[in-house]
């Protein structure tokens, strides 16, 4: 069974910010609430969400800048903006980042139909919770050394330094221990400065001795 969507949502606002979390919570979304734009970047940091929806005015800071700093750093992210002002140029340039434009205050079932639109629209073909890796663990990806960042008993998110691009499917050797994976690549992220690539994958099959070595892996890593 399929884990639910996972979404965070920020706005500076706490009446708002709760009226949308329930209002989420209700259709049955996993959501996790912020109040300030530094606490939203840290938990992004940990990534593993579907779906930002984040207000533009927050004080001192501006909403879209963090939908800008999602689709650079994790590109498989649904992304939503909201604004209760007349602001034309921000809902342009939330078109430029691929980001659903909604006006406040909301229509609930409205906001649901864009919430539900934005999540159909991202590619989703199992959720497994995942862990984070300190530091990456090193492997050699289609031939490359990389570093495994993140990992699922479904896949993982790699860094390949130096590299722009990678193949829709390649092998993944583990160091050590003989094992090598057959992946397709879900989506890849050229990073800025010519420092490489980061990229999601997912195990080809979830039904080899190797897809079942992995999982094994993944449980004796720490939470």
């Amino acid at each position: 069974m399929k884990l639910p969507y996972r979404v965070l949502v920020l706005d500076d606002d706490p009446n708002a910010l709760e009226g949308i979390a329930e209002l989420l919570r209700g259709t049955g979304y996993d959501v996790t609430p912020a109040e300030t734009y530094l606490d939203a970047k840290e938990l992004l940091s940990d990534g593993g969400y579907d779906l930002l929806i984040s207000d533009v005015r927050l004080r001192s800071f501006n909403g879209l800048h963090l939908v800008m700093q999602c689709r650079r750093e994790h590109p498989e992210m649904a992304l939503m903006i909201m604004t209760g002002y007349e602001e034309p140029l921000i809902e342009i340039e939330a078109g430029r980042y691929s980001a659903d434009f909604v006006r406040k205050p909301i229509d609930p079932a409205k906001f649901l139909e864009h919430v539900a639109r934005s999540l159909g629209a991202i590619r989703r073909e199992r959720r497994w919770p995942r862990k984070g890796i300190a530091g990456g663990f090193r492997v050699t990806a289609a031939g490359m050394q990389a570093a495994v960042m993140d990992v699922s008993y479904g896949g993982l998110r790699l860094r390949v330094p130096h590299a722009t691009e990678v193949p829709h499917t390649f092998e993944i050797a583990v160091a050590g221990i003989g094992l090598a994976l057959e992946v397709h690549s879900v989506w890849a992220h050229v990073l800025p400065g010519a420092d490489g690539l980061v990229c999601g994958a997912t195990l080809a099959s979830d039904s080899t001795s190797a897809a079942q070595t992995w999982r094994t892996i993944v449980d004796r890593l720490p939470a």
